[in-house]
């Protein structure tokens, strides 16, 4: 079963995204801000990251930099899933990051999708 890491600090957002892997059958953890984000990616090992870019404690620019240092986290994929206007193409180019999408104008169907190509996982039937 395939890891996400959601790193949201919108707890409704956040719930709804969760219920959404666990339904579709992903093992899921959480964090509300970027500091804990950072300790539950050293600890929970995830296949991919979905992260918001604007979290308390320390941005999503500071998780995405920890992780692309870090020799243990910087081969996890990491979609960036915000509201924040952010260069798409600076930020898969620059940060590394496989993809950023808007919460806005995203479904919790796309992102799924959008993991499932990312993570080559058999479609469910």
């Amino acid at each position: 079963m395939n890891k996400v890491l959601l790193i949201e600090d919108d707890a409704l957002l956040l719930s709804m995204y969760q219920d959404k892997f666990v339904h579709e059958g992903f093992t899921v953890e959480t964090a509300t801000d970027g500091e804990t984000g950072i300790n539950k990616m050293r600890l929970f090992q995830p296949d991919i990251v979905l992260l918001d870019l604007l979290l308390p404690e320390q941005s999503g620019f500071d998780v995405l930099k920890f992780a692309k240092q870090d020799p243990q986290l910087q081969n996890v994929p990491i979609i960036i899933l915000t509201n924040a206007h952010a260069d798409r193409d600076g930020m898969i180019k620059d940060w590394g990051v496989v993809a950023l999408m808007l919460k806005a104008e995203t479904t919790p169907e796309e992102v799924v999708q959008k993991v499932r190509e990312v993570l080559p996982i058999p479609q469910q039937t």
